[in-house]
């Protein structure tokens, strides 16, 4: 049996722009938009107990910003995100209620490197192993603007390689285990390396979609994110997981910042 449970680590602030493109392209940094342009999102990470292992993809905020407020390139990015959290929503508090720590994790997957999905890796620092996509970690070096290196520099963050398989919108993925069961099928357009993991008992299957789409309305309005390293290459990801979305056999897209996925756990 396979166990996937779904925890929201805090929320976050941001502008709407940012789950939904808009034509303006000044409006995802927050600059000059009123406070009723502004939406509260969760901040997603996902346990799966399996058999051969337990795999976090991401890790959400740190538990430093119930108290602390971060300062991003100057100020500049202050507005992109703002994060919201509590004092027992951290990842490390969600996992000790399964009793677990990062000493029993497997594996740690980013679904991709921005500051919302790579934030907690802190607190569970002691995972065996600490992975993103090629693409990903590459693009982390490149574009320093967009991401926050301090989230992980202290950590040994291996690289995995995405194999042609035809699987997902541009038929690249990696099987975590070989065996079908957990599958991190790449969807870029958000980021290069970005996936989707697709989780399977051979019958039925579950979509963590991660930043690929943002709500349900972002399915049902063909809605891409408002950051985009390549939009048609998102437009693309997007049509694959609205095609997940009308399957029989998918029980669930779940997407990272969704307030209509509630916590929860699924059993394949």
């Amino acid at each position: 049996m396979i166990k996937i449970h779904i925890f929201h680590t805090g929320k976050v602030k941001v502008d709407r722009a940012i789950p939904y493109k808009e034509k303006n392209p000044l409006a995802v940094t927050g600059l000059f938009r009123s406070e009723d342009k502004k939406m509260i999102l969760p901040v997603s990470c996902y346990l799966i107990e399996h058999p051969s292992g337990k795999i976090l993809i991401d890790t959400g905020w740190d538990s430093k910003y119930i108290d602390e407020k971060p300062h991003r390139f100057f100020g500049l990015l202050d507005n992109i995100s703002t994060p919201m959290i509590k004092s027992d929503e951290s990842v490390d508090c969600k996992l000790a209620k399964h009793n677990i720590g990062g000493a029993d994790l497997d594996y740690i997957f980013f679904s991709h490197m921005d500051f919302d999905h790579t934030s907690g890796l802190r607190l569970v620092k002691d995972a065996k192993r600490i992975m993103a996509a090629k693409e990903e970690i590459e693009d982390s070096k490149k574009y320093f603007f967009r991401y926050v290196k301090s989230n992980w520099d202290f950590a040994n963050v291996e690289p995995f390689l995405y194999k042609n398989t035809g699987i997902g919108p541009v038929g690249k993925s990696y099987d975590v285990f070989g065996d079908g069961s957990v599958v991190l099928v790449n969807t870029p357009g958000h980021t290069h390396g970005q996936f989707s993991a697709m989780i399977s008992n051979g019958k039925k299957y579950v979509i963590l979609a991660g930043d690929t789409i943002y709500t349900q309305n972002s399915i049902k309005e063909k809605r891409i994110p408002g950051f985009t390293v390549d939009t048609k290459l998102a437009q693309k990801s997007l049509e694959w997981i609205c095609q997940c979305a009308e399957d029989k056999n998918c029980l669930l897209v779940a997407a990272n910042h969704d307030a209509a996925v509630k916590e929860q756990t699924i059993e394949l």
